[in-house]
């Protein structure tokens, strides 16, 4: 009995993995959250298009190259568990204006990368600020992403994944703040 059980494991496993390897395999995640800053939106406006403050202050965003006057490469790190570190390079356009940071992936096929923030004043000295963040990866086999990635599944691996993004946009937002604060305040502003 026991041997029947490991075996049909194996098999199981061996056509979740094979399914897995002849359709494409996907992983998306989404998160949004809203701030309120207590300065005025011109200034916040100047620090959020510096793409300095990127690989600075969230997570996992380990360089931004300005290209030209319209792209940047981006390069994001990714830990998965069991699997050795890896970094995926979106090129970005800026498709912003005066109340919104807009960047999005010029390929949005295989990895896919869109970063807005749109600013609203809501009196003198306080701006809400809208925060969406969107990343997806394509492969042609789920063992391209992971070697355990056909058995988790997509659905599973993009709810991690939009986890760990909650938790890296909640990390941007305060650390970026409180240097905003800073910086406002060594500005004279």
């Amino acid at each position: 009995m026991k041997i029947f059980s490991i075996l049909l494991f194996v098999i199981i496993a061996s056509i979740i993995n094979l399914r897995a390897e002849t359709v494409s395999f996907t992983m998306a995640a989404e998160v949004e959250r809203t701030a309120s800053v207590n300065l005025q939106k011109d200034f916040i406006s100047a620090y959020i298009t510096n793409l300095d403050i990127y690989p600075k202050f969230f997570p996992n965003i380990v360089s931004v190259t300005k290209l030209n006057d319209t792209e940047s490469e981006w390069v994001y790190r990714v830990e998965a568990p069991l699997a050795t570190p890896y970094s995926l390079s979106f090129v970005l356009e800026d498709k912003g204006s005066a109340d919104t940071l807009l960047f999005e992936s010029k390929d949005k096929t295989k990895d896919y990368l869109y970063c807005k923030a749109v600013l609203n004043q809501v009196d003198d000295n306080k701006t809400k600020i809208a925060f969406v963040f969107k990343i997806s990866m394509t492969r042609e086999k789920a063992s391209d992403v992971h070697f355990l990635a056909g058995i988790l599944g997509e659905k599973f691996l993009s709810e991690q994944m939009k986890d760990k993004l909650e938790g890296d946009l909640e990390t941007f937002i305060s650390k970026a703040t409180k240097d905003m604060y800073l910086a406002n305040r060594t500005s004279g502003k």
